[in-house]
């Protein structure tokens, strides 16, 4: 059985009114997002990472993990409509790579602590 984190990262921020999404701003000359996959790569109880990730922004994602090693990362899935289409995306690829007795964690990516 595995432990799996499922990283939500398919939002645009409206709210923020930025050019970019918010898991994609800079705090301290990093994104957000990494800093919440960062935290899951070390963490010794998980073995895979999924990303929800926003359309456009998969490739962009995908050069960050390869920078920083970030070698649990299993898929990267299509973000939703909305947080509930996001998570469904999510699960539906977690169907694809890993087995029904694996455990899933849900995770904001923009929630880093």
């Amino acid at each position: 059985m595995k432990n799996i984190a499922l990283i939500i990262a398919g939002g645009s921020g409206q709210r923020m009114h930025q050019d970019i999404p918010k898991q994609f701003l800079n705090v301290y000359d990093k994104p957000v997002i990494l800093y919440t996959l960062e935290a899951f790569q070390r963490h010794p109880n998980i073995d895979g990472i999924v990303v929800v990730c926003i359309e456009g922004w998969e490739a962009i994602l995908s050069a960050y993990c390869r920078q920083l090693n970030i070698t649990k990362l299993e898929s990267i899935a299509p973000g939703g409509k909305n947080g509930q289409d996001s998570i469904r995306n999510g699960v539906m690829e977690l169907e694809k790579h890993f087995d029904p007795e694996d455990i899933v964690l849900i995770h904001d990516a923009i929630r880093p602590m």
